[in-house]
């Protein structure tokens, strides 16, 4: 499993670097948005094993807001597609469901599926779109992220002792939990002497912190929902890291995060 993770993640880094550095933004966009198509794929299959029309019905729906959120985050297309998924998914229930109450409960699983993958994976590409350093805060996403996955992952299997939600995900431990912090915080330092030396130190600590933290609360929610459908991974896209949404729980919370951060120019610490 860690000789898998380790050539996946080899052939990836450099891929990643080359495509958000040196690619045009269209070539990006349309990386994400792929990386975006698979994940609802993902997620329907898990939600919807056994109902052909609903796993179709969310795919569809996520690959709308998908497109309309790969042109820009203000785009009439994202709007557009909002609001066709709310009124489809009510009139399906409307008029295909007998059962409108389970209809209705299927309906609200498929629009958490809809928002968390197809809504959120695209302020990848907002965020590199944001101002001349938009491509280096996307690397700082990458760089936390895959920095906390190793530390808590290392300090996991080494010291893991006190289980940190044994319902959600029993594998996940405290000590885990501190490696990935302690991960974030070396991750962000990393960046600040390489990339970011524009920002100031607290700046850099204080989102890495934050990043961590709500890097957890992601992973922690993409296990509820593995939980709930009864799975281990979402996909087998990755050798040694499984699918799309088990490579995108720890990143999507905080790239939406650092992106607003960035929008609203929010520096506290400037």
């Amino acid at each position: 499993m860690l000789r898998a993770r380790i050539a996946t993640a080899a052939v990836a880094i450099p891929a990643l670097l080359a495509l958000i550095l040196y690619a045009p933004s269209w070539l990006f966009a349309a990386v994400v948005a792929a990386i975006a198509a698979v994940g609802i794929g993902e997620y329907a299959t898990m939600a919807f094993p056994q109902q052909r029309g609903e796993r179709m019905l969310t795919t569809l729906l996520g690959l709308a807001v998908i497109a309309g959120a790969a042109w820009q985050p203000d785009s009439r297309l994202l709007l557009g597609a909002l609001t066709l998924t709310v009124s489809v998914g009510l009139v399906w229930v409307l008029l295909v469901r007998a059962d409108f109450e389970q209809g209705l409960r299927d309906f609200g699983l498929a629009l958490v599926g809809i928002l968390y993958t197809s809504f959120l994976t695209p302020h990848f590409i907002w965020l590199q779109r944001v101002g001349r350093d938009g491509p280096l805060w996307v690397i700082f996403v990458l760089v936390i992220g895959m920095a906390g996955d190793t530390g808590g992952y290392t300090a996991g299997h080494a010291l893991g002792r006190h289980k940190l939600a044994p319902r959600i995900s029993p594998g996940k431990t405290v000590e885990g939990a501190l490696g990935i912090m302690a991960a974030s915080f070396l991750g962000g330092a990393v960046s600040k002497l390489i990339f970011l030396r524009q920002v100031p130190w607290a700046e850099v600590m204080l989102l890495s912190g934050i990043m961590g933290v709500i890097g957890q609360l992601g992973d922690l929610s993409e296990s509820i929902m593995k939980r709930t459908f009864g799975v281990k991974e979402s996909g087998w896209l990755f050798p040694g890291h499984g699918g799309v949404l088990d490579r995108l729980d720890s990143l999507l919370f905080p790239v939406a995060f650092l992106y607003y951060y960035i929008l609203l120019d929010v520096h506290v610490f400037r």
